[in-house]
Formats: structure tokens, sequence, C-alpha cells
């Protein structure tokens, strides 16, 4: 990364948790330094990353034809193309996909040249599988997942800001008591976080917590994903 010019190209990983902290920290170091063009360059792709996403968490999509990889890959590689198009068009039907179809993952057209992350793992997995429900207080949480990788992508839509001083908190069900699997304080219309070490972990909940999360949960359960 040796400009800030290159910001908005690294938005869409960006917005799907699919790079490591160091990286995520360095990209908002940047950012906060960037002229402003290429801080809202950077801002309105990570939106419509999202939206891309929110849309396809809402979708029941067919079952995508057999050459969709082959092509999707030809297009990513393509030295060629304009990178925010190709980035908007092929998350939008890579991860529709992925909620509908169990098929090749979001991820493998996103960094193709580099070591795969967690989340490129978790959406090309084998075993990939995907639960959503209801919010209590509106909206949906989406949530892909693998065992093989133990770890998946959460996608909350439309779903309502905490009060002040409060964050919604992530659990892990176990035979041994819930789990924390971290906080969301700050929600936009679509919201994506990384959910790690599911181990045998029968469901995936949220509450309201105090901001910083509680060590058992306190508030009422929002939502509760089973997961198989």
């Amino acid at each position: 990364m040796t400009s800030d010019s290159d910001l908005p190209d690294l938005a869409t990983a960006y917005a799907l948790d699919a790079v490591s902290d160091a990286e995520r920290a360095d990209i908002e170091h940047r950012l906060a330094e960037a002229p402003a063009e290429v801080a809202d360059a950077f801002r309105a792709e990570v939106r419509v990353v999202r939206e891309a996403m929110a849309r396809a968490s809402a979708t029941v999509a067919v079952t995508p034809p057999a050459s969709l990889r082959q092509q999707a890959l030809a297009v990513s590689r393509d030295p060629h193309r304009d990178s925010f198009r190709w980035r908007t068009g092929l998350l939008a039907t890579a991860a529709a996909v992925v909620v509908a179809a169990g098929g090749f993952g979001a991820g493998l057209a996103l960094r193709p040249l580099t070591a795969p992350t967690t989340a490129e793992q978790v959406l090309s997995a084998g075993d990939v599988r995907t639960v959503t429900g209801q919010l209590a207080a509106g909206g949906t949480a989406t949530f892909m997942y693998s065992r093989d990788e133990r770890s998946g992508v959460l996608v909350m839509n439309n779903a309502a800001p905490p009060p002040p001083g409060m964050v919604y908190q992530m659990w892990l069900m176990t035979d041994q008591g819930p789990e924390s699997a971290g906080t969301m304080g700050a929600i936009a219309p679509s919201t994506t976080a990384m959910v790690r070490d599911l181990g045998d972990s029968s469901a995936l909940a949220f509450t309201m917590e105090p901001d910083g999360g509680s060590t058992q949960p306190t508030g009422e359960m929002v939502a509760r994903l089973s997961l198989t």
C-alpha cells in the first residue's frame, strides 16, 4: 500500500471483514488522513458492498450455472477490468450464490492473488451453510458459517441501532452455556462481523448489553440462529 489512491480498492475486503486486525487498523489510519475525495470514494464502495450483501441475504436465488465459478475467476484476473464495477457486480452475484445455494463464495473473487482470509475460506468452504432470522427490534441477521473452518460471516440488515451506552453482543450457545462472540456498537444499514471458534455450538444468539459487553447475557435475547 503505497498511496492513498488505492484505498477504494481495499473497501470490498474491508466491508466484508476480510482483512486482518492489523490491516483494518492500517486502513482506518490511512482513511483518517486521506484527502476528502479519496475517503468519500472508499466509503461509497463500502456502502455499495454492504447494500449488495443486504440484497443478497434477502434474495432467494436459483441454483447457479456450473460455469459461474470459471467466469467469475476469469473476470477477477482480468488486468483491464474496472475495479469498482467488477467488485460490486461480482460480489452481489457471488453472495447470492452463497446465501441461496452454498456456491463457491464471494471471497474467491475478492483477493485472488493473496492468501485467503478467514472470511474467504468460510464463504468458499464445501460445507458452508446459511441461516437467517428476524431481530426483535426489526431487521434480519444472516449467518454464513463453516464447521470445517470453525468460523462464520454475519450480516445484519436494517437492524435498529442500540440505545446510547449499549451494544449488540453475540453469544455462541454451547452445552457449557453461552460464550461471548464479540460485540457490535456501530450499526449501519448493513453491518458485517466475523464470528470465530464455533466449536460445537448449537446456536448464535444476540442480546443488548452495556457498552463493553458482559461476561454472561444480562439483556433480553433479540435473536437466536440455530446452527446445524
